[in-house]
């Protein structure tokens, strides 16, 4: 095989190295969200109690506020009902002072209502904050293994993107670019063995001169029909050659 052929080829397997690296690692942020969607689910939902805890702080505060008034409304007609002289106003203050009952009765049940809604609140927000004790505890390990595996590959990709650029300067440029343009091209692989007398990608004949070409002196041609380059795998050795008949 034609040196530069055999270069060209090693690029070629570094390109394919550093492709399926790179899907590895793509791989990752994928499995580590698989491993921490319970994870993210728990801490959504702790996230809406504590929202909710506290805008229901906020709410029992506002009707605590509003119940104080109420009660001192009430105190105030309840002083003023021994000072009026007349039925009518009499009535009126009656009235006030059973409206004013009412809302302090409501008042007083609603924030009932929220001081059991409190209660459930942070029971479940405590069993959240277990819940996802347990889950990280046990997830540490498998993403400590996702964040190694991050690292080698990184490791591996600047190896061979070291490897592959001393190769490629070796390359002679013209035919490093006709390479480097079907790669980008997404012609890939870019050079493909001769599969008897056919591009060993597309199958498509090649024409007579170019297979003699290929098979006696060592070159390669593009494809016309896919345009990636052909050239002559090195035959293997039959295994019959290795041991003469009638040996023993």
């Amino acid at each position: 095989m034609p040196h530069r052929l055999a270069r060209l080829l090693e690029v070629q397997s570094l390109d394919m190295e550093l492709a399926a690296l790179e899907s590895r690692r793509e791989e990752v942020p994928r499995r580590r969200a698989e491993v921490t969607r319970e994870i993210t689910e728990l801490e959504a939902e702790r996230g809406e109690k504590e929202q909710a805890l506290e805008h229901g702080r906020l709410a029992r505060r506002g009707k605590e506020s509003d119940l104080e008034l109420q009660r001192e409304r009430l105190a105030k007609y309840e002083r003023q009902l021994g000072e009026v002289r007349t039925n009518v106003a009499y009535s009126a203050l009656l009235s006030e002072i059973q409206r004013a009952k009412r809302e302090i009765g409501q008042l007083e049940d609603e924030i009932l209502d929220l001081m059991g809604e409190r209660e459930d609140q942070e029971k479940r927000i405590a069993e959240l904050s277990g819940m996802l004790a347990e889950k990280r505890s046990a997830a540490a390990g498998e993403l400590e293994e996702l964040a190694e595996e991050a690292r080698e590959i990184e490791r591996a990709a600047e190896a061979a993107r070291s490897k592959r650029d001393q190769l490629a300067s070796e390359i002679q440029p013209a035919l490093y670019r006709m390479y480097d343009r079907l790669r980008r091209g997404r012609r890939f692989p870019a050079l493909v063995p001769m599969r008897g007398h056919a591009c060993g990608a597309c199958h498509s004949s090649l024409p007579p001169q170019v297979v003699r070409e290929i098979q006696h002196e060592g070159a390669f041609h593009p494809c016309e029909a896919c345009g990636v380059l052909v050239y002559a795998a090195p035959e293997v050795e039959p295994a019959s050659a290795a041991t003469p008949r009638g040996t023993t």
